[in-house]
């Protein structure tokens, strides 16, 4: 029997501020050749000296996990966490140390007090590669992004900077080597393997990933995708049915295909711009019913989203009367935080809730595929943990004026309008 298939088992360590993802996970970016404990926190460089090839006990990840069995945040970005706990909401952090399909490294079986251990999930982005170019995503993670920087040049205006000529990782060919050697020697060790991209269907990795799969059985090994599903439908349909062969085969535990949207309708087209939503939803009903697979919808909250994610809602409650559909979400930027900390959703303060993400959350039903679901209910604790936040946010005018900027400088590079889709966050910032 497989993990995902086994009681949950809760997180051993008790003392100081345990965190299963600190622990269990890593996050690689082959664009960058760098590692994190997790998507939400700051990278470090991979370690590739010789036949070495670390990304999991790198010395910021050991120092981050001995601060947290001191009780200590280490910052670099686990103020994800740490703001939705101080608003009394329910983290990411919180939600692991009990999340079914999780297991620790088993080191812990032994020493809670390990700080060099094995990982049981890896999180991987493979390159760039990518058809879409979503309002808060960067050049590394999307090639349209980077294609698109390259043709505008440079725009540095009051904290607002596009492009900074960005350049792939000059070893990716070659870490991607070391990462499928390492593969061939510890992959029986994963218990979760998480495929991102760019847009992963579009990418010769994946291809290879499948290759590798197609000769291994793996009873404990969980394969995810996060796909942005605007992929021609029938070539979408050859990758889905190849899936579908290895959970026949029982070569691993379950197979996890994940829809990455942001709300529903133009709004949706707008804030991923490039999605085509009538291709999404055509490619994500065939999988609803023509497959095995456990699917999901993942979504980036920001001010933009808020407004027609109840549409969303709705849509994925619908799903799961056929089919049981889990909805995870995460800010689209932390509060003063790298990146672009004025796409945090909380800088008009709890106006935010008023957009409908508190209305979202209602909407969500656990219960909608007719019994009740424990991963689901978490994933709506979560999502009030968010709005708690929220409650609490308070109004910051300098990202108010930053975002106005952004915004005007993105449709003036795509010809598009975000004052006509999103008229109440338009009044607010012509009120700046």
């Amino acid at each position: 029997m497989g993990i995902s298939q086994q009681p949950p088992k809760p997180f051993p360590i008790k003392k100081g501020l345990p965190c299963q993802l600190k622990w269990t996970h890593s996050t690689l970016y082959l664009t960058e050749g760098a590692s994190a404990s997790c998507h939400r926190v700051q990278f470090d460089p991979i370690e590739m000296e010789g036949n070495d090839f670390n990304f999991h006990n790198l010395p910021a990840k050991i120092l981050a996990r001995q601060q947290m069995l001191e009780g200590k945040w280490p910052g670099r970005g686990c103020e994800h966490c740490k703001h939705i706990e101080d608003s009394g909401g329910t983290s990411d952090r919180m939600i692991h140390l009990n999340l079914e399909g999780t297991t620790a490294p088993p080191e812990l079986d032994t020493d809670l007090t390990a700080v060099s251990v094995t990982p049981r999930q890896l999180e991987v982005y493979w390159g760039n590669t990518c058809n879409l170019k979503c309002i808060y995503c960067a050049a590394h993670f999307s090639s349209s992004i980077d294609a698109e920087e390259k043709r505008f040049g440079l725009f540095d205006q009051n904290g607002v900077r596009i492009g900074d000529n960005f350049k792939l990782y000059d070893k990716i060919d070659e870490v991607t080597e070391k990462l499928f050697r390492w593969f061939e020697n510890n992959i029986q060790d994963l218990h979760k393997l998480m495929i991102l991209g760019g847009e992963p269907f579009l990418q010769k990795e994946t291809f290879r990933m499948i290759e590798f799969l197609e000769q291994r059985t793996l009873p404990n090994l969980t394969l995810v995708f996060f796909s942005n599903l605007t992929v021609e439908h029938e070539r979408f349909k050859t990758w889905m049915l190849r899936l579908q062969k290895l959970v026949e085969q029982k070569r691993l535990d379950k197979i996890n295909v994940i829809g990455s949207i942001d709300c529903w309708g133009p709004q949706a087209e707008y804030i991923r711009n490039g999605l085509k939503l009538e291709l999404f939803k055509k490619n994500f009903d065939w999988m609803v019913y023509n497959t095995d697979f456990t699917n999901n919808i993942n979504s980036a909250f920001s001010l933009l989203s808020a407004q027609t994610m109840p549409e969303l809602a709705e849509q994925i409650n619908q799903w799961s009367k056929t089919k049981q559909v889990y909805w995870s979400m995460m800010k689209c930027n932390q509060k003063e935080m790298p990146g672009r900390p004025y796409m945090y959703p909380g800088i008009f303060g709890d106006k935010v809730l008023s957009l409908g993400l508190k209305q979202a959350v209602d909407i969500f039903d656990p219960m909608a595929a007719g019994y009740k679901d424990s991963v689901k209910e978490q994933y709506k604790v979560y999502m009030n943990g968010i709005a708690m936040e929220m409650a609490t946010a308070q109004p910051n005018i300098t990202r108010q004026k930053q975002l106005k900027i952004y915004l005007e400088e993105l449709d003036r590079r795509r010809g598009t309008d975000y004052k006509k889709l999103f008229p109440l966050v338009a009044e607010w910032l012509d009120n700046v």
